[in-house]
C-alpha cells in the first residue's frame, strides 16, 4: 500500500461486519457514497479485489478476511493509544467497561467496581450485562475491556484466566421437605416442579445429563436466562426447586430461601477475558486483580464459591 489511512480501514472493517454498505454507513454516521467510495479507494491503494456480492450483500474474499484479521491487531493498539490520550487530557484516573453475563454482573463485578472507585477517586466504570455469546463477541471486537463469562471459553483471539469457580446448587424454599437434606441428587428431584437455566449455556447442558443419567426426566415448569431471576422465582413461589449458581444467595440474603448441594458435582469456573491483541491497559490490569481479590473474598460469604488465579 502507498498510504495507510485509519479512515479507510475503519470503513473496510465495519463492511466486513456488517456486509451491507447501507448498514456500514448508519454505523458510521456517512452517506452511502461515502461508504462506497472509501471502499473503492482502499481496494485501489491494496491492489486487491476484497468483496463479491451475493445479491444486495457484499461477501468479503478470503483476501479481506485476512486483512480484517490484521486490522484488529491493528485497531487495539489504536484504541489503547486513544484511551491513554483521554487520560492524559482529562486528568482523571480513566475509564474501563467491562461486560458479564447478568449473575456475574450483579454480584461480583458490581462488587468489585464499587469497591475500586472508592480506591480510585475519579475512576468511571462502564459494566454491561450481556448473553454469554455477547461478552465473549464485545471482547474479541473489543468494544469492552475485559469480559467475565463461565468457562469453557476456546477461543484464539482471547487471552482466557480462570479466576475462581462455584457450583451448580438446588435452591429451596424454607420449610420444603429437601430444605434439610445435605445434598440432592436427580432421583431426590423427580416430580418436583424445577426451574432451570437456559439450555444454550454450559451449565444447563451438564445438569440435564445428570438427569438423563440417573433416568429422571426434568419437571421443568420454567427456563431463566439468570441465576439472578430464578433464585427471585423461587423466593416467590414457596414450592419451586431452581438449579443454578450460588451468586445470588450473596446479594439478596432472601430468608424465604435454602441452599442445598446439588450432586453429582456440576462445577461453574469463572473465565476472566480479555482480547489477545489488545495490551491490558494499566486500569484493565488493576480491576482484574481486584476481581480476584473479591471472588477470594466472597468464598468467605457465598457459600460454594472459592477464588483461584489460574491461566490457560
Amino acid at each position: 500500500m502507498k498510504r495507510l489511512n485509519l479512515r479507510l480501514l475503519e470503513v473496510f472493517r465495519t463492511v466486513v461486519e456488517t456486509r451491507s454498505v447501507t448498514v456500514a454507513a448508519d454505523r458510521l454516521g456517512v452517506t452511502q457514497p461515502a461508504v462506497s467510495k472509501a471502499l473503492a479507494e482502499f481496494e485501489q491503494d491494496a491492489g486487491l479485489s476484497l468483496f463479491g456480492r451475493q445479491g444486495r450483500r457484499l461477501i468479503p474474499t478470503a483476501d479481506a478476511a485476512r486483512l480484517y484479521d490484521e486490522t484488529s491487531r491493528l485497531f487495539a493498539h489504536v484504541s489503547v493509544f486513544r484511551d491513554r490520550v483521554d487520560d492524559l487530557r482529562s486528568g482523571k484516573a480513566g475509564q474501563l467497561s467491562i461486560a458479564a453475563i447478568p449473575t456475574l454482573a450483579a454480584s461480583l463485578v458490581v462488587q468489585t467496581a464499587m469497591g475500586l472507585m472508592e480506591k480510585v477517586p475519579g475512576l468511571n466504570v462502564k459494566v454491561v450485562a450481556s448473553a454469554r455469546a455477547e461478552v465473549i463477541d464485545a471482547t474479541i471486537h473489543h468494544r469492552i475491556d475485559l469480559g467475565l463469562v463461565h468457562a469453557p471459553v476456546t477461543d484464539r483471539d482471547l487471552h482466557i484466566e480462570t479466576i475462581g469457580e462455584s457450583e451448580i446448587v438446588a435452591v429451596v424454599p424454607r420449610g420444603h421437605p429437601l430444605a434439610g437434606y445435605e445434598f440432592v441428587t436427580p432421583r431426590d428431584l423427580d416430580d418436583q416442579p424445577l426451574i432451570s437455566l437456559d439450555p444454550a449455556t454450559p451449565a444447563s447442558h451438564l445438569v440435564r445429563e445428570c438427569f438423563e443419567a440417573a433416568g429422571i426426566d426434568m419437571n421443568v415448569v420454567m427456563e431463566a436466562n439468570s441465576s439472578t431471576v430464578a433464585y427471585a422465582a423461587v423466593a416467590n413461589s414457596g414450592r419451586c426447586v431452581a438449579l443454578i449458581d450460588p451468586w445470588p444467595s450473596g446479594v439478596a440474603h432472601d430468608h424465604r430461601c435454602v441452599l442445598v448441594r446439588f450432586r453429582p458435582t456440576v462445577p461453574q469456573r469463572v473465565a476472566l477475558l480479555r482480547s489477545a491483541f489488545r495490551p491490558p491497559s494499566r486500569l484493565a490490569e488493576l480491576i482484574a486483580e481486584e476481581l480476584r481479590l473479591q471472588l477470594i473474598k466472597s468464598a468467605g460469604i457465598v457459600p460454594f464459591v472459592k477464588g483461584m488465579a489460574t491461566s490457560t
